[in-house]
Formats: C-alpha cells, sequence, structure tokens
C-alpha cells in the first residue's frame, strides 16, 4: 500500500509525518483549545512555574524516567512492550486500542479500512484517529485540569503526580501500539498484532 513511486527521503518524510501525529493524538492536551491546550495555564512542577501543556509534554515524563527507569527511555519503552505484551496492557486490552469504533457512531472502522481510503486520495476525515484523539481529550475533563491551584504537580509522592503517571503510560502504549498497526497495514496489508 505504500506509494513506491516515492523517493526514500519522500518515504522518509511521511513516515515523520505519521509517526509525529499518531504520538500527538494520543497527548490529551494535544488535543484540546481550552488555554491553548493548557499552554497558559500556569502551574508549578518541581518547585518551578510552568504550563500544564509542558508538564504533560515533559515534565512527568522526565520525572517518572529518573525515578522509575534510570533515565533511560529504552528502558521505559521495553518496559512498556513487556506490559502489551503479557501485563497489564496485552491480550484484548491491547487489541482494542486499534479499534475504531465510536461510542458516539454505530459506524465501525478499521485501520484497514481508513488506509485503504487513504490510499485512494478520498478527501474524508479518517475515523481511527477521530476516535482516538476524542479518547485522549477526555481525560482533560476527567483528569488533567483537576489540579488544586498551588499543588506541585510532580511531587512523586502528589496525588496529582500518581494519577497522572498511569494515564501517560498507558496512552504512551496505545500510540506505540497505534503505529506499529498502522506501519504493519501500510507496509504488510494488515495489522499482524495480536
Amino acid at each position: 500500500m505504500v506509494d513506491t513511486t516515492l523517493s526514500a527521503a519522500q518515504t522518509q518524510e511521511a513516515l515523520k509525518w505519521l509517526d509525529h501525529y499518531l504520538g500527538d493524538i494520543g497527548q490529551p492536551l494535544h488535543n484540546e483549545a481550552l488555554a491553548l491546550g493548557g499552554n497558559s495555564i500556569t502551574v508549578t512542577c518541581n518547585g518551578a512555574s510552568n504550563n500544564l501543556h509542558a508538564v504533560w509534554d515533559t515534565s512527568i515524563i522526565t520525572q517518572l524516567l529518573s525515578l522509575n527507569y534510570g533515565n533511560s527511555v529504552n528502558t521505559w519503552a521495553n518496559s512498556l512492550i513487556s506490559r502489551i505484551q503479557t501485563g497489564d496492557f496485552s491480550g484484548s486490552v491491547a487489541h482494542n486500542w486499534i479499534s475504531c469504533s465510536s461510542t458516539t457512531q454505530t459506524l465501525r472502522r478499521s485501520i484497514e479500512d481508513d488506509i485503504a481510503q487513504l490510499m485512494s486520495r478520498t478527501i474524508t476525515p479518517l475515523a481511527c484517529p477521530l476516535v482516538w484523539s476524542q479518547e485522549a481529550n477526555a481525560y482533560c475533563c476527567s483528569y488533567v485540569f483537576g489540579f488544586n491551584t498551588g499543588d506541585d504537580l510532580c511531587t512523586s509522592s502528589g496525588a496529582y503526580y500518581q494519577g497522572a503517571v498511569p494515564i501517560i503510560e498507558e496512552q504512551i502504549a496505545k500510540q506505540g501500539y497505534r503505529l506499529a498497526a498502522w506501519l504493519n497495514v501500510l507496509f504488510d496489508g494488515s495489522t499482524l498484532l495480536p
């Protein structure tokens, strides 16, 4: 399904865009307009002033990597992979992550359907990214904006940090799994995932 007429540089650019896009839609504040996606909300993180968007993009993850993974992104990624394969994200949990059905629509789509539509050059919204974006955005109301002004959001023993970490880890795992599924469909015609 990959356009073989593209140069290696064009294919690489397209893959970078896909990687960035599918990764970003899993971060709740990337799908939020309130206060410019949290960029205009000043919060405290590790005793310093920061904006809420940066705290979710970087600061909590940096703290998590330092405390739990020896500052190693590779160790963290391997932990998430293990949790997808045999841990708390395994089985039907991970399989449901590549579902494109919406709770508000009766239409059921698959990644394969979306990619086939995309490759046909039909300009209509893709179901999967829209559903996944809505799912991530729901965390804004249920958790992200639910902090107390003045609290340090990055204190590892604090309630906000402790609640944010599982959301962030699951969203990162989901988007990695979803990216793998998209790439498998593009290059092999099927998700090829359990």
